[in-house]
């Protein structure tokens, strides 16, 4: 986790915009990994976040990109679009001049767009709360502890997940009644995250107990 905790420190206190860039034609179960990577990484969040371009733009024919995402058989693919918000744009690998200058203005307005909705404001979780407030602590301090969130992030039980959902969409402005309702799941979910985590702790204290009543030799 220390690379991914160096990709955390360089991009502090956070992106604006990332782009997920993949052939047209050819979204594969790799690239899917690669997003699965990236979401457990930054957190579900982060897929507003993201404007896929695609590249062989000429491989369209007639049709528009649009279309393309709109009709694809692969259901991955739009659905990786809905959660990106519908920001795509294509780039034609044999484009120059002027029709060069109109993909690279396309793909900039889509990111200023993006960054408007945002208030101007980046992306953010806590690790990237972390790798600001450790800006007392020397660079070696600072990777180590990073570090360490981002491997915690990935690894923590579903449980933590749910409830760091639930946090950032306590944070939305909502109804009483979805309030109440958000504070009562809240509640749900904490007790089970609790119960999950002392069993697995009774679990470990009775497997070092049978562990200890055995001579090994």
């Amino acid at each position: 986790y220390e690379e991914r905790g160096r990709c955390y420190l360089l991009s502090a206190p956070g992106p604006h915009a990332l782009l997920l860039v993949t052939q047209l034609g050819r979204y594969t179960a790799q690239d899917q990994q690669a997003v699965k990577a990236v979401r457990d990484m930054f957190g579900e969040g982060i897929l507003k976040r993201v404007v896929v371009v695609f590249t062989r733009k000429e491989d369209l024919g007639e049709s528009s990109l649009q279309d393309y995402v709109r009709c694809t058989d692969n259901q991955a693919l739009r659905e990786l679009v809905a959660e990106c918000e519908g920001r795509v744009c294509a780039f034609d690998n044999r484009a120059t001049g002027r029709e060069q200058e109109a993909q690279v203005e396309e793909l900039l307005g889509l990111v200023e767009g993006l960054v408007r909705e945002r208030g101007g404001a980046h992306y953010t979780n806590e690790v990237y709360d972390l790798a600001q407030a450790l800006h007392w602590a020397s660079p070696e301090e600072r990777l180590r502890r990073v570090a360490e969130t981002v491997a915690a992030r990935v690894q923590r039980p579903k449980g933590s997940w749910l409830l760091a959902r639930l946090r950032e969409w306590q944070k939305s402005p909502k109804s009483g009644w979805l309030h109440s309702l958000t504070f009562l799941l809240g509640c749900v979910l904490l007790f089970c995250e609790l119960l999950f985590r002392r069993r697995r702790d009774l679990t470990e204290d009775f497997v070092g107990v049978k562990i200890d009543n055995y001579d090994i030799k």
